[in-house]
């Protein structure tokens, strides 16, 4: 198969109808995402952008695509703690910022108190989750960044929705939109690449020979709904993508619902009166042993 330019093509898609070789994949690909940030103004060039990479491929596309396309970027690491899977991904976001000649920037959860092996297995992706969303809030306000930017793909949106609307909670899907603004002590959180999926970002990051750790999370459980949203895609393509424009339009009509309280402990923005970090910090961490 040939690229339009007659060199052997790396990428065929029959959604966007291009078969594309190796130099000009990656210029298709920054306008695709250049794309989906204007028509959703989910950033702008004036802000300061704090750009969250966890060493797999999906973070490192969106650090090259941000970084190409002239974006205010540092890149922002948390180190989880989860041995040789949390050092290969330092290894990899540190060569990724040597490569990309950005700042980088990391947090260790152990000078918190505790790290994800200290969790139980059961609530591990939980804490995680918590734990990251946390301090990549504290970590941008505290350091004068306007917006966090993750590295959301269709995939993740999609998995998202089905999961929390089998779940019965409707209300969640409205922070399912690409960018939802700030407010009191919460920094503005993007989603640049909440309309590329996997395949696109892998394709990227192999074709440029960018840096990204292969080694998969020891406590990544196994997704059903990912291997379905697979095979849905396999049988209608473009699914994903027109299903997480759909969702997209249903979020920015739902509104966001915010019950802002903040932390007796921390001062930070919670649903109850001690916040979800402060209540692994007292179960795992620090604040446990000085009870």
């Amino acid at each position: 198969m040939r690229c339009r330019c007659g060199k052997k093509a790396v990428f065929h898609s029959k959604v966007y109808r291009v078969t594309l070789c190796d130099e000009c994949y990656p210029k298709f690909y920054l306008e695709i995402v250049k794309r989906s940030i204007k028509r959703y103004n989910i950033l702008k060039k004036s802000e300061k952008i704090l750009t969250c990479v966890s060493g797999g491929k999906d973070s490192c596309a969106m650090a090259y695509a941000l970084k190409e396309l002239n974006y205010d970027i540092e890149l922002f690491h948390i180190d989880l703690g989860i041995g040789e899977y949390s050092r290969e991904s330092f290894r990899s976001v540190e060569e990724l910022s040597e490569v990309l000649d950005l700042n980088l920037n990391v947090l260790k959860l152990k000078d918190y108190g505790f790290t994800i092996e200290d969790v139980e297995r059961r609530k591990v992706c939980s804490a995680c989750g918590i734990a990251k969303r946390y301090l990549m809030n504290l970590f941008a306000r505290e350091n004068g960044f306007d917006v966090i930017a993750t590295a959301h793909t269709s995939e993740d949106i999609v998995n998202f929705f089905i999961k929390n609307m089998l779940s019965g909670n409707i209300e969640y899907i409205s922070k399912l939109r690409p960018r939802i603004e700030s407010f009191d002590r919460f920094v503005a959180k993007a989603k640049p690449l909440f309309e590329r999926t996997e395949k696109e970002n892998a394709t990227l990051v192999l074709t440029l020979n960018l840096p990204f750790t292969q080694i998969e999370c020891p406590h990544a459980p196994q997704d059903v709904w990912k291997e379905i949203i697979y095979d849905v895609e396999l049988k209608r393509r473009g699914f994903k993508q027109n299903f997480v424009r759909a969702i997209v339009k249903l979020a920015e009509n739902l509104k966001l619902d915010w019950k802002v309280k903040h932390c007796k402990i921390c001062g930070e923005i919670s649903n109850t009166d001690i916040c979800s970090f402060c209540k692994l910090r007292s179960t795992y961490g620090v604040l446990s042993n000085q009870s």
